[in-house]
């Protein structure tokens, strides 16, 4: 069994880590703890807030730092078919990047001093360049998210259709393919969303005009989204398919983002499944 303690190192992620080791001595299990530090690992997992804990590869927890005991229930399977256990509460918590966005820019939303994405280095000079990076990220990200609307309009035309039209009836046959966002999107989450939209609107055109797939971005950020995350049990920003009152999460688009070919036959293989049900 292998542990996965995601995080930048902070305070409340070598906790968590302290806390899986006591886990795995009090149980007597044979386990290795892995500490993921690379923030495009810590992204390609999914993971919305650190610190965070996998087993195996899969996420069990973010943005908390569970005791001993509530570690050792995922390792003996106690909690293996609970719900991912996340805390909304980052505010004022020293040592952690608190975005809750997953993001590359983790620490660019006003929210973590410099420190954090500098991994703690000290120094003004040090800090300077920090700063400056950070500052060359974001105004990279704006750059990215403004070309990726343009090309997202530009695509919608050339096909005919709007694939996210809002204004579509939605019935117990249509299947809704959902991408969930927050306010703030890195290049990840920007590349999942355009290679979802490629994936349906090529192959599955007639099925749009008819209004028997449609596709919707969600911010779940917004006051009016949030009960999504708790409908679907979300713990990563991933695309969600509903089809009347069944519903298939796709988080292994995060994985596959690099391979656009694999990407394509995991929803389209997804789609064709809930469209014959």
């Amino acid at each position: 069994m292998k542990i996965q303690i995601y995080g930048s190192g902070c305070d409340k992620c070598k906790k968590l880590a302290a806390n899986a080791e006591a886990a795995i001595q009090s149980t007597g299990l044979s386990a290795e703890i892995e500490k993921v530090t690379d923030i495009n690992a810590i992204t390609d997992a999914g993971v919305m807030m650190t610190p965070a804990m996998g087993i195996d590869g899969k996420i069990v927890s973010t943005g908390k730092v569970l005791s001993p005991d509530e570690i050792a229930k995922y390792l003996k399977g106690d909690a293996s078919t609970a719900t991912v256990s996340t805390s909304a509460k980052t505010e004022n918590e020293p040592g952690c990047c608190r975005d809750k966005t997953a993001s590359a820019s983790c620490c660019t939303g006003g929210t973590e001093s410099a420190s954090c994405c500098a991994g703690g280095a000290k120094g003004n000079g040090k800090k300077i360049l920090t700063i400056l990076l950070l500052v060359l990220v974001v105004f990279s990200i704006i750059a990215m998210v403004a070309r990726e609307m343009k090309s997202s309009k530009t695509d919608g035309a050339e096909s005919g259709m709007n694939i996210e039209n809002s204004a579509v009836p939605v019935s117990k046959d249509t299947v809704v393919v959902y991408y969930f966002h927050g306010n703030q999107r890195c290049m990840t989450c920007n590349k999942i969303e355009e290679l979802t939209k490629q994936a349906i609107s090529g192959k599955y055109s007639a099925q749009i005009a008819d209004g028997k797939v449609v596709m919707r971005s969600v911010n779940v950020e917004s006051s009016e989204n949030e009960h999504f995350i708790k409908d679907f049990e979300l713990s990563t920003r991933s695309v969600v398919m509903q089809k009347g009152d069944k519903y298939e999460k796709f988080d292994a688009v995060w994985p596959l983002v690099r391979e656009p070919a694999k990407f394509t036959e995991y929803i389209q293989n997804g789609l064709d499944k809930m469209l014959a049900e």
